[in-house]
């Protein structure tokens, strides 16, 4: 790398770049497709149960489906972003969730819903690793931090989106053609991704696919990769264990509330939409363990106050929750792309099976905590959770070097 180059490095480090405006809605619409169709089902559970005549709790499979094929799909989707390109990768994934979200409306029965849900999560990775491995290459320093959590608010905005259409449908149309919704949606982010995102300028592929899955291997041995790993685990655990059983309490009795009402609810997501920006500001400002501590106290307290039997409290209990997972996911992302020294995507990918583990789990496990204490049993797991989450990244995360001068010094002398 030539001085100018390390110079013009420098000043993106320490200065941030004027990005356009064009990638970044590329990236927040390329953010959205994470949680669009995933968690989709949550306020229409009890329809599905219906419709298909299984148990409730069986129906909590719609999400474990989609999760569980995400986590399965990580690992090589990581590797084949090393391999093949970001961009490219993205692309076919895009055009794949496009054609399987429109073939979940012609689910015949409940074993074909759950494959074509599976289906959908095994392509949600090609784009999730993908498109964090862009961000750590193509930016640096806080601007990087910035478009981290612009993808972030994304998805945050995604999963708002996917659950209000999913009630919104299950009332006026019908759940099933909800997935038809979604397939269009889908349609202009395949768009803007294709003539918004430059090709990857700094990207270096892998020497081969097998080399790739090396990468992952690797960090199965570096502990404060795992360890981020259990981070991103319990979050998405905390999230999807909130949600699914709040629903369930929201409507049965005394709250009785309908499939569009407890979707309305999900209107909190569009908060962390606005404030997950401003929270990589604040990485970047206090470090990256204060400000997920101070997001997961935030997130206690939130989920505190669900216990409420007042519906207002129960909704910002629920937003301080919600924005509290999103903050801490923006810290556990951020971490992971600039960790991995090489074979970033491989590690995202490793990182984000952890993820949607801790998703899959948080579905289902639960579910006797919640039959035998109620919402109450599931308040405490989701506290005790996030207080783990936090001794483990204050133990992983600490700075080993000072954050931004000594990178660009890294820079100026390679």
């Amino acid at each position: 790398m030539s001085r100018s180059d390390a110079q013009a490095m420098e000043n993106e480090v320490v200065a941030g770049t004027a990005v356009p405006l064009r990638q970044m809605a590329a990236l927040f619409a390329l953010g959205s497709c994470a949680l669009l169709n995933v968690y989709a089902t949550q306020p229409i559970l009890p329809d599905i149960a219906h419709r298909f005549g299984v148990s409730l709790g069986s129906s909590t499979w719609t999400i474990s489906a989609s999760t569980l094929g995400v986590a399965v799909a990580a690992p090589l989707a990581g590797a084949m972003s090393d391999r093949f390109g970001r961009k490219r990768v993205m692309v076919a994934a895009l055009i794949g969730l496009i054609l399987t979200t429109a073939s979940c409306a012609l689910a015949w029965n409940f074993p074909a819903l759950l494959s074509l849900r599976f289906a959908q999560g095994l392509l949600v990775p090609f784009i999730f690793t993908a498109a964090l491995a862009y961000i750590a290459e193509e930016w640096s320093g806080r601007t990087a931090t910035t478009m981290n959590g612009v993808y972030v608010a994304g998805t945050a905005f995604g999963g708002f989106c996917g659950r209000f259409l999913a009630g919104a449908a299950a009332s006026f149309t019908g759940w099933l053609s909800t997935f038809l919704v979604f397939a269009v949606l889908l349609t202009p982010v395949l768009v803007l991704t294709v003539c918004c995102l430059p090709m990857e300028r700094r990207f270096k592929a892998s020497a081969s696919l097998g080399d790739s899955l090396r990468s992952v291997a690797k960090g199965v041995w570096d502990w404060r990769l795992l360890a981020t790993c259990f981070v991103g685990a319990s979050l998405l655990f905390q999230q999807v264990t909130s949600f699914t059983y709040l629903s369930l309490r929201l409507a049965a009795p005394p709250f009785s509330l309908t499939s569009i009402e407890v979707g309305a609810l999900f209107v909190v997501f569009l908060l962390p939409v606005t404030v997950t920006p401003f929270f990589g500001r604040l990485i970047g400002t206090i470090g990256r363990p204060q400000a997920f501590m101070l997001s997961q106290f935030a997130g206690i307290a939130g989920i505190a106050l669900t216990l409420s039997i007042y519906l207002p409290s129960i909704v910002v209990g629920l937003a301080l929750s919600c924005m509290a997972v999103f903050a801490g996911q923006a810290c556990a992302t951020g971490y992971t792309a600039r960790h991995a020294k090489g074979g970033r995507s491989a590690a995202t990918g490793l990182y984000l099976t952890c993820y949607y583990l801790g998703g899959s789990i948080g579905a289902v496990a639960p579910a006797p905590l919640y039959v035998r204490h109620g919402w109450f049993g599931c308040v405490i797991l989701i506290g005790l959770v996030a207080l783990a989450s936090t001794a483990v990244a204050r133990a992983a995360w600490r700075d080993r070097t000072p954050r931004i001068k000594n990178e660009v010094k890294d820079i100026q002398n390679t």
